[in-house]
């Protein structure tokens, strides 16, 4: 049993480029009566050509036989026709079926796995001829040079969202892709709150010290355990100490404008012990 690749021309490559250009895209919207934009991105509508109209028919021969008027002749099985630009864009066994194999296999009377690395010998090197070809276009470098951009714009959110402890899409409400700056009144609203909590947090830390201070100052003939022995882990502590920021930074008082509600969330976590 053999694998064959016939090289066949078809009618059209079958296929469309990537963009261009990377652009970025604006959003606006409101939300409770306040109005927010964001920035995002999308490839251009003018795409490179992909004009290479080959494909690859893949056939497999097995024994071969003489027919009723004494030709040889060999069994031939059709396995599938992948386009060039299938291989650019994809593995080569996703142009396959598995069930079709398994069909070839059983009117070979072989084990599919033995089709499959025949084809696979074959294949493997194919894909890899028409992938170093395609990495000398203008559209492969293209691509690269994207793909580059938005590596960065990730990884700047991320660090983004690290810094100032908010979401990564905040990000996007201050920078495009490219890491130019679009909204400097939102970034100056999250430096702000930023400040604010962290400024509330070390308050809030240095009122906790005094009080524990005391706390473990006071007689101990009535005390049976410490304000955090309820916690059974740090773990839970850590927990704990998530679940206090995610209410500080929505009900401070800086946001809200009444403090009621952080005189409650501080009993919380008097009693929490963080």
């Amino acid at each position: 049993m053999h694998c064959y690749i016939q090289e066949i021309q078809m009618k059209s490559s079958n296929s469309v480029g990537c963009g261009k250009e990377l652009c970025v895209t604006t959003s606006n919207w409101t939300m409770n009566g306040i109005p927010y934009t964001s920035y995002g991105y999308t490839y251009s509508d003018e795409k490179f050509e992909r004009p290479i109209k080959t494909a690859y028919k893949v056939t497999l021969h097995d024994k071969s036989y003489r027919n009723d008027k004494g030709k040889v002749r060999k069994n031939q099985y059709h396995v599938t026709t992948i386009r060039y630009y299938d291989l650019v864009d994809n593995y080569w066994g996703d142009c396959l079926l598995h069930s079709r194999i398994d069909d070839i296999a059983d009117e070979m009377d072989i084990d599919s796995e033995t089709i499959w690395a025949e084809i696979e010998s074959r294949l493997d090197a194919l894909e890899d001829k028409v992938k170093a070809e395609f990495a000398q276009t203008e559209e492969y470098k293209a691509k690269k040079a994207h793909d580059a951009v938005l590596d960065e714009y990730r990884t700047k959110k991320a660090e983004f969202a690290e810094k100032y402890e908010v979401q990564e899409n905040e990000y996007d409400r201050c920078y495009d892709i490219f890491g130019v700056l679009r909204n400097s009144e939102y970034l100056e609203k999250i430096k702000r709150e930023f400040t604010a909590r962290k400024e509330y947090e070390k308050r809030s830390s240095s009122y906790q010290r005094e009080y524990r201070s005391n706390y473990n100052g006071y007689s101990g003939a009535h005390r049976t355990g410490t304000l955090n022995s309820g916690l059974s882990s740090e773990k839970e502590k850590e927990y704990y100490k998530k679940f206090y920021r995610t209410l500080a930074t929505k009900y401070h008082p800086d946001v809200t404008g009444d403090g009621e509600a952080m005189k409650f969330l501080n009993k919380l976590k008097e009693s929490w012990g963080i």
